[in-house]
């Protein structure tokens, strides 16, 4: 049984590492594909909407496809179809193609995020210890692999179609050794369009979660699209410095997270959250009210370590209650989590056009204040959840 579980946390963290891989992959790549379509900004913004949009259209998607698969079955599927729909963004010949297969990426990103999340939750249950946020720390991993991998192939001189077809073969092949590995979390799949445990309503402290996973969203969403805009325009940093925001960010949440499982055992989830929002409210104000950039990118990595065991904690406190099975509690969070992602930074945009940049983020301060609020929430412990399936 031990084998198996190992051999299961092996499999799970293959494809957090995965599915992070192919967004820093894209995201590293983005100013060739530009180059190739012959598009401006508008163009690429409007790609990253319809990945955006696509995520949602995923998300309505798993609330159907949980009847009827496991979790284990959505995440077989997620992934091989986001690494089989990654080339289709290299081979677009034009930028109505390149949207749709964005798009079409995003779908494949809500699927296997869910699913991946849910493999972490049953992970858990089996175990009897905390360990999400460690895969976690994976994602994030993968997708600063991805980005090295992406300036790897462009110093080479490959072009998009080359980079994600190699990229993605290798991690094909990799995906049938580990697929079978995976977690069951239902004993037998669902007959005649009914599922095998009794329907219940979404508890309040599901959409509870939700809301809060809005605002976390919402507060690493700002660090990652204003971050660079806010140290060169407002703290008069250079370019290549103000590039550094989100790397100091990205890569204080990855290796938060590698600490948050040992940490959330050791305090206890409220003294935790308590702790790591504090820090991060503490982050983003250093990085408003202070006039030196290099503080700033101090105040960033500050935050991303503040935020890093926000989302675990939330996941596995809301996939170990009894009252939701783990798949609908995670594709809850993660629509209503997401749409903050969606709305939130982009309107940011708005208020800056009429009050400043500055002025403007202060409302991922006063979501980061909210989410210090929300930890008071968590002071009794987490019941120990039966193990399912």
């Amino acid at each position: 049984m031990r084998g198996q579980l190992r051999a299961a946390r092996r499999a799970i963290i293959f494809f957090f590492c995965s599915t992070g891989s192919v967004y820093g992959l894209l995201t590293a790549r983005l100013p060739a594909l530009r180059e190739h379509l012959q598009a401006g900004e508008a163009l690429i913004g409007m790609a990253m909407l319809s990945l955006g949009c696509g995520s949602l259209v995923g998300f309505a998607a798993m609330h159907v496809l949980q009847r009827y698969w496991s979790t284990r079955d959505i995440l077989r599927l997620g992934s091989v179809c986001l690494l089989l729909a990654l080339p289709l963004c290299g081979l677009a010949p034009n930028g109505v193609l390149f949207c749709a297969a964005c798009g079409l990426l995003g779908g494949c990103f809500a699927l296997a995020d869910v699913a991946m999340n849910t493999q972490g939750i049953l992970l858990e249950q089996r175990l009897r210890h905390n360990c999400l946020s460690g895969l976690h720390a994976c994602y994030s991993f993968g997708g600063l692999g991805g980005s090295l991998l992406g300036a790897l192939f462009a110093a080479a001189g490959a072009g998009p179609l080359v980079t994600f077809m190699t990229v993605a073969g290798v991690q094909i092949v990799c995906w049938r050794l580990f697929a079978p590995r995976l977690l069951p979390d239902r004993e037998q799949p669902a007959t005649d369009g009914q599922e095998t445990s009794p329907r219940h309503g979404i508890p309040p402290f599901i959409y509870l979660c939700g809301f809060l996973a809005l605002a976390a969203y919402a507060v690493e969403g700002s660090c990652a699209e204003w971050s660079a805009l806010l140290l060169h325009t407002v703290k008069g940093a250079s370019e290549s410095t103000a590039a550094l925001g989100f790397g100091a960010f990205s890569v204080a949440i990855a290796l938060s997270r590698l600490l948050g499982d040992g940490l959330r055992q050791r305090w206890g989830d409220f003294a935790l959250l308590l702790a790591s929002t504090s820090a991060a409210f503490c982050g983003l104000a250093i990085v408003l009210l202070s006039p030196w950039p290099a503080l700033c990118l101090a105040g960033y990595a500050l935050t991303g370590a503040g935020m890093a065991p926000f989302m675990p904690v939330l996941l596995s406190r809301a996939g170990s209650r009894d009252d939701i099975s783990p798949q609908r509690a995670t594709t809850t969070m993660a629509t209503l989590g997401y749409a903050g992602l969606l709305v939130i930074p982009p309107g940011i945009g708005w208020l800056a056009q009429w009050y400043g940049l500055p002025t403007a983020l202060l409302l991922p301060l006063l979501l980061a204040l909210l989410l210090m609020a929300s930890s008071l929430l968590f002071r009794r412990p987490a019941r120990q959840p039966r193990p399912r399936g």
